[in-house]
């Protein structure tokens, strides 16, 4: 009679970061407002 592995490699696999919860801002709807980036460089130089 082998002795079994304990080593779950299913679950292992759940706690990686390719199961990780991912943050996607939204593109319309609450909190998708993005400010327009100021172009420095057509600035007159002083």
């Amino acid at each position: 009679m082998a002795i079994k592995s304990k080593k779950n490699f299913l679950a292992k696999n759940l706690f990686s970061p390719k199961y990780k919860m991912r943050i996607v801002k939204p593109k319309k709807g609450k909190g998708s407002y993005s400010r327009k980036k100021k172009n420095q460089s057509l600035a007159p130089i002083c």
